[in-house]
């Protein structure tokens, strides 16, 4: 394939996947802001981990809490790699407690409070592949590539 060639093919993946990777980080900012605004918090105690460094790495609690309604719930969180070493000393967790917000009508929509990992940055990401797409291809109109 030719450089010409690579250079429209990237620009047609960005063209094409930055208004999902937008619509990603839209969608996580509404989640977000539907927990700030309806979201219950309450007591949550971590009683497992996962860690991973290098390529590909990431951070995960598993939690316990309570619901308003009694349910007990048990799930995995991905979490801030400083908010993982806050809570871990060697291979033991350290500190426990956590607060858990989620919402009543989707219990599923869950975060640890100052804790978890979220992807709204994917908004301005998204909204830029797109755009670079657009000027590569008005570019290389312009130059008749």
């Amino acid at each position: 394939m030719t450089t010409t060639g690579k250079i429209k093919l990237f620009a047609l993946i960005a063209i094409l996947a930055g208004p999902a990777l937008a619509y990603w980080g839209q969608q996580e900012k509404t989640k977000l802001a539907e927990l700030e605004k309806s979201g219950v918090t309450v007591d949550g105690f971590i009683i497992g981990g996962k860690s991973k460094t290098g390529k590909g790495s990431y951070h995960s609690f598993t939690v316990d809490y309570k619901q308003a309604d009694g349910a007990k719930v048990s799930r995995d969180f991905k979490v801030q790699k400083t908010f993982f070493q806050a809570h871990v000393s060697g291979d033991a967790v350290s500190d426990p407690d956590v607060k858990v917000r989620y919402l009543p009508a989707q219990t599923e929509t869950a975060i640890i409070v100052n804790g978890s990992t979220d992807n709204t940055n994917m908004l301005p990401i998204g909204i830029g592949a797109f755009l670079v797409g657009l000027l590569t291809f008005g570019f290389m109109k312009l130059r008749k590539l």
